[in-house]
């Protein structure tokens, strides 16, 4: 029996998470969780975000645990990667450097907040649709 569903190594997460930049945000506060969709960038240094000031920033000053999610789907295969770790705001030495990044948002309104989620923990999933 073909096996339809195969756990991917941390390695080919990250590989399929380079491929993308469109992703969700997952954020709590007082056990109240949140989704938010976000542009990002996955590096070695783990998953880079441009947003603007809002409630998802203030989530994260109160709660920097948060997980992220992207994935992708064909008609012949899906996949899914969940990364969990600690999200932050970048200072501004590193806010320089994030700037010439190849990360752009969607909307046009400036967004000029950079925050980094450091992973703890990453886990990924294809599915083989055929």
């Amino acid at each position: 029996m073909a096996r339809y569903t195969q756990q991917l190594a941390a390695d080919e997460a990250w590989a399929h998470l380079r491929s993308k930049s469109f992703g969700r945000l997952a954020v709590s506060l007082g056990g109240q969780p949140d989704i938010f969709p976000v542009n990002f960038l996955a590096n070695e240094s783990g998953i880079l975000i441009r947003t603007e000031e809002g409630t998802k920033l203030e989530r994260l000053d109160a709660n920097q645990l948060v997980a992220f999610e992207a994935d992708d789907v064909t008609p012949e295969r899906a996949w899914s990667v969940v990364v969990k770790g600690s999200a932050s705001r970048l200072d501004d030495t590193a806010v320089a450097a994030a700037r010439r990044a190849p990360l752009w948002t969607w909307a046009p309104e400036p967004k000029d907040v950079f925050i980094r989620i450091r992973p703890t923990e990453i886990t990924g999933r294809v599915f083989n649709r055929k």
